[in-house]
């Protein structure tokens, strides 16, 4: 199984939140990890080869293939579908990334739509008649067919490789088989996709009082060939209640500039431009951190740092964590004043001492709150391509035009990891 479809399922076994649909571009999540799998079900679902079978090339021809849905039961069936995307390599895509479209063959008339999430793409198709929370009813003993027409636009990314398409069921009466879901598609030119490589230093986190500050420091680094097709912003969440008033500055172009703080907590860093790959070798921001003496700290508590890598529309596609350990003010009896240096020293200097200038570097809108729980301090951990001292984020929740079918869904990356890097041939 490729690293991007590896990530792909473990967001959506971490997310298992409400589904949330879309239909004009925008993203629709599935409502639960488990996946529609087994035998037994009324409703059996086939993606055929593509057509013409060989290799796709970016802004080049589009394939076709075949969908095909049979009830073997004897009653009508409702039948609803998506079909997921992961490319291979660090790299989201974009909006125009992939070129997608479904008629119908032998079913009735249908439209259809895309969508991204967590740098995933997402293909939806339902009746015409309807909306997408509408189903198909596939009468006993029948089947409908459809055509799927997929390409890559010019803008899918030039450090990401191969793409899998998969046919999943948005319900628990298909059966859900790899070997007949799942098309893996050959880029065209051929590469070996590289990482990104995130890490919020030191991991092991910072002590701070009131009235105290720590330097850190956030390193990226892009492998392998090609590069980022957009800019890609970033942000620093603080997972900390609203007594603590924390404030964030950053080395920028040789002077501490203060950083933007559009939500409590949540500050804006500067962006990686467009074309970040390889040849710009590891992009070190170093940050001063700092927290107001009038913040209110009991005991000693834990927060959590989030580095939020996001491209297009706030949706993060990666995050780096580390901890920061806040401690109460300390009293002037026999003890350090609240302005002594942290006991814990950061692995990185802090920025230099200049005036603070005001800034809103890079990100222009305010992400969502990443929500993983993965432990800090862990490192060279490879999800989608992208290794990071955490997990990825995940953003996917509420209610939306597909709440009524809110059901068990087939892992993003399951299909793909029956079959590995080979071609699915066409069932018997």
């Amino acid at each position: 199984m490729s690293a991007r479809l590896a990530a792909a399922r473990r967001i959506r076994t971490v997310a298992a939140a409400a589904l949330v649909a879309a239909v004009a571009g925008t993203a629709f999540v599935p409502a639960a990890a488990t996946a529609a799998e087994g035998t037994g079900k009324p409703l059996t679902m086939t993606l055929g080869a593509p057509v013409p079978d060989s290799t796709v090339e970016r802004g080049g021809d589009t394939r076709s293939m075949t969908l095909t849905v049979t009830n073997s039961s004897d009653r009508a069936q409702d039948f609803r579908a998506w079909l997921p995307g992961t490319a291979e390599g660090p790299s989201p895509l974009l909006k125009d990334s992939v070129v997608f479209g479904v008629t119908a063959l032998d079913a009735p008339a249908t439209k259809s739509a895309t969508g991204r999430q967590d740098g995933q793409w997402q293909g939806l198709f339902f009746p015409a008649s309807g909306d997408a929370s509408s189903a198909f009813s596939v009468p006993a003993h029948e089947e409908f067919t459809w055509k799927v027409t997929f390409g890559l636009g010019a803008s899918y990314p030039g450090n990401d490789g191969d793409f899998t398409l998969t046919a999943q069921p948005l319900g628990g009466n298909v059966t859900a088989d790899p070997a007949r879901n799942t098309v893996v598609l050959d880029t065209e030119p051929a590469i070996e996709p590289g990482t990104l490589e995130v890490r919020l230093d030191p991991t092991a986190g910072v002590v701070l009082r009131p009235g105290e500050h720590a330097a850190m420091a956030l390193s990226t680094l892009a492998t392998g060939p090609g590069e980022f097709p957009a800019e890609i912003d970033r942000t620093l969440v603080i997972d900390a209640s609203e007594d603590m008033d924390f404030g964030l500055k950053a080395e920028i172009g040789g002077r501490t500039v203060k950083l933007a703080e559009p939500a409590p907590n949540r500050f804006e860093l500067p962006a990686l431009p467009k074309g970040f790959g390889s040849a710009a070798g590891r992009d070190v921001l170093k940050l001063d951190l700092s927290l107001d003496k009038g913040s209110e700290v009991a005991k000693e508590t834990r927060v959590r740092l989030h580095a939020l890598y996001e491209m297009e529309e706030g949706q993060p596609f990666v995050d780096s964590l580390a901890d920061a350990r806040i401690r109460p003010a300390q009293t002037s009896t026999g003890s350090p004043s609240p302005s002594a240096s942290p006991s814990t020293q950061p692995s990185s200097p802090a920025p230099s001492a200049t005036p603070a200038e005001s800034a809103s570097p890079g990100a222009t809108a305010a992400p969502s709150a990443a929500t993983t729980t993965a432990a800090a301090g862990t490192t060279g951990g490879t999800s989608g391509g992208t290794t990071t001292t955490g997990a990825l984020a995940s953003t996917g929740s509420g209610a939306g035009l597909y709440a009524t079918v809110a059901g068990a869904l087939l892992a993003l990356g399951f299909a793909a990891a029956a079959i590995g890097r080979r071609r699915r041939a066409t069932a018997a």
